[in-house]
């Protein structure tokens, strides 16, 4: 009788520190952060509750191609997202969260890019995706982001909501991306801190010991290493290399290092087996497969072709070698040479031959461009634009003896942040000269000739970039949409913004909206604006209605949000509390505008016909 006892004992201690059958899951990307900077205080508390797999790579320096790998675990070849601009994840592509919806879990995820917003499909199977970021026309994508405090805040509560049920929850921090606040090791530290809100929300809400909890970055920075700053255009392993964590359910394998190759396509195996779902054939294993030989990893980058006009690039690690095939390919000891400043190529043939065999029969990585949409095209050559699509234009120009040029990008940005337009557009004009193919130039080319008030420059500018690039017209129409909206051509801005309905739905409706104001149009323009997402927009058509009450809660809805408010905010509550006669708060709004902004006019206007 003893004897059964302890057994039954035995058996009720092993059932309850047994892993649940259907963990959460919460994968946390921390966006372009290096390997060697993830050292921070949570990072590390995470890394001694779980395994920290040492040798981790992405397969492609850019945010959207790196998380539709790690979403799909297929390599960018297969899932055929390959650039930030001009693609989209064919949404019938099984992801982790259609996965997981399928195995019964609730998925949600929130992101802190405008890289990554819905209409990319990045949110492909997920049931809630929040990318409540503002479009703002002319701005850089990497600037379009929010920060990760507010991202983690409506990741928190969505996954409260859900604790009774198993949850997969995404979330995705931006702060070490460029523009730095101020240093990219000051936003590493930022990003560590919201992630330390995070986890110790889960563990308020008894939700962080049961968890599966996996911590990646989608790709690395180059900091000045081999002449990059950023990232996208070098695949040096500074560009390639990741942090990747993955906690157990119950802290198993606490503390764990794993020396071996592993990759992001490993990722979506991993959560399938450890959740009990059925994956589809990827491109990865599982990363608790010890047992898993060393593999190729496969990596590229189509950037330099499609943004700048030059070769792109490809690279194979069979680990201690990494060939970087391109004009002059380069292959690198990363074991004898971590900082891969000694070319082998032809020290050793042998390595060299046996990767440039591997890399061979990697996927197909077809270098072309982004092709255009038949029904684009014929919408392009509507607008004269183009008569047939033709084939992406090659080149042999390795992007590593051309950082020079891109490094003269600073002081294009240093020019247009000191609001010098005119030395800015001659600075550009003279690295088109060098770089017909800059495709990003020309774009900064269209908003410093508009901040200069030369429209018909800043109209021949984005024309010539939609047709030099027609496989990136969408971003480039919307911009000359713009224009045209400023110089009163309210036909052709229409028809230009519908060109980016498909790819930029937000920006698109939110520029037709404007179009139907300027036609007094109130009606197509509430639709429009309701299409955009833009409660700003909203509120002040509203206004235009007449329709101050509507206004109102949308106006405090921005407010509650925190962040920074749009430019004339407090000038249009101003007119909302004027309206709806309270006229002592809408004296409040309009001396809140003057300090804002001191040389506008309008808000003193206002005041002076409140006395």
């Amino acid at each position: 009788m003893f004897r059964r006892i302890l057994i039954l004992s035995l058996l009720a201690l092993a059932a309850c520190n047994r892993a649940p059958e259907k963990p959460h899951v919460i994968l946390i990307s921390i966006d372009t952060l290096r390997s060697d900077r993830a050292t921070t205080p949570n990072i590390a508390a995470l890394a001694a509750d779980g395994i920290t797999f040492e040798r981790a790579f992405a397969h492609v320096p850019l945010t959207l191609p790196s998380h539709a790998s790690i979403f799909t675990g297929l390599l960018p070849a297969r899932h055929g997202v390959r650039d930030n601009a001009g693609y989209v994840l064919d949404a019938k592509t099984p992801t982790i969260a259609s996965l997981l919806r399928e195995r019964g879990y609730a998925t949600g995820g929130a992101v802190s890019a405008y890289v990554l917003r819905k209409s990319t499909n990045a949110g492909s199977g997920f049931e809630s995706w929040d990318d409540e970021i503002p479009f703002i026309e002319g701005a850089p994508m990497g600037n379009l982001a929010r920060s990760g405090d507010r991202t983690v805040d409506v990741m928190t509560r969505w996954m409260h909501a859900q604790a009774s049920q198993p949850f997969f929850a995404f979330v995705h921090l931006f702060e070490p991306h460029a523009p730095y606040e101020p240093t990219y090791d000051a936003d590493v530290l930022a990003a560590d801190r919201h992630l330390g809100t995070l986890l110790q929300s889960l563990r308020d809400a008894k939700l962080y010991d049961d968890a599966l909890i996996v911590l990646l970055s989608d790709h690395g920075e180059g900091l000045g290493d081999h002449g990059e700053q950023e990232h996208g255009v070098l695949l040096y392993r500074e560009a390639l290399q990741v942090p990747l964590i993955v906690k157990l359910p119950r802290n198993e394998r606490r503390g764990t290092r794993v020396t071996r190759t592993v990759q992001l396509v490993d990722v979506l195996p991993t959560i399938a087996a450890l959740t009990g779902a059925s994956a589809p054939k990827t491109d990865g294993v599982s990363l608790l497969d010890d047992d898993a030989p060393e593999r190729a990893v496969f990596s590229e980058t189509l950037y330099p072709r499609i943004h700048l006009g030059w070769s792109d690039l490809r690279s194979v690690i069979s680990w201690p070698h990494h060939l970087i095939d391109g004009p002059r390919p380069e292959l690198y000891d990363m074991a004898r040479d971590p900082r891969e400043t000694r070319d082998l190529r032809e020290a050793d043939r042998r390595a060299y031959a046996r990767l440039r065999t591997a890399l061979a029969a990697a996927p197909s990585t077809d270098a072309a461009a982004p092709r255009v949409d038949p029904e684009e095209a014929r919408k392009l050559a509507a607008l004269g634009y183009l008569t047939a699509q033709a084939p992406a234009a090659r080149s042999d120009l390795n992007p590593r003896e051309h950082l020079g040029d891109l490094n003269a990008l600073k002081e294009v940005t240093m020019l247009m942040s000191s609001r010098e337009y005119g030395k800015a557009a001659a600075l550009i004009e003279t690295l088109l000269a060098r770089n017909p193919g800059w495709s990003d130039l020309r774009d900064d080319l269209g908003v410093a000739y508009r901040q200069m008030g030369d429209l018909p420059r800043a109209e021949k500018a984005y024309r010539d970039a939609i047709a030099a690039t027609p496989e990136l017209a969408p971003g480039f129409a919307l911009s000359l949409a713009g224009v045209l909206l400023d110089r009163g051509a309210l036909d052709d801005a229409e028809r230009h913004a519908r060109l980016a309905l498909k790819t930029n739905p937000e920006g698109a409706h939110e520029l037709l909206a404007h179009v139907a104001m300027r036609r007094n149009d109130p009606d197509a323009a509430l639709a429009e604006a309701r299409l955009s997402g833009n409660e700003f927009l909203l509120a002040t058509i509203h206004m235009m209605r007449g329709e101050a009450r509507d206004a109102l809660p949308l106006l405090q809805r921005i407010h509650d949000r925190g962040g920074p408010l749009p430019r004339g905010y407090y000038v249009l509550a101003g007119d909302v509390f004027l309206r709806l006669g309270r006229p002592q708060q809408a004296r409040i709004a309009f001396e809140r505008a003057v300090q804002i902004h001191p040389d506008d006019p309008l808000p003193r206007e206002r005041l002076r016909m409140l006395r």
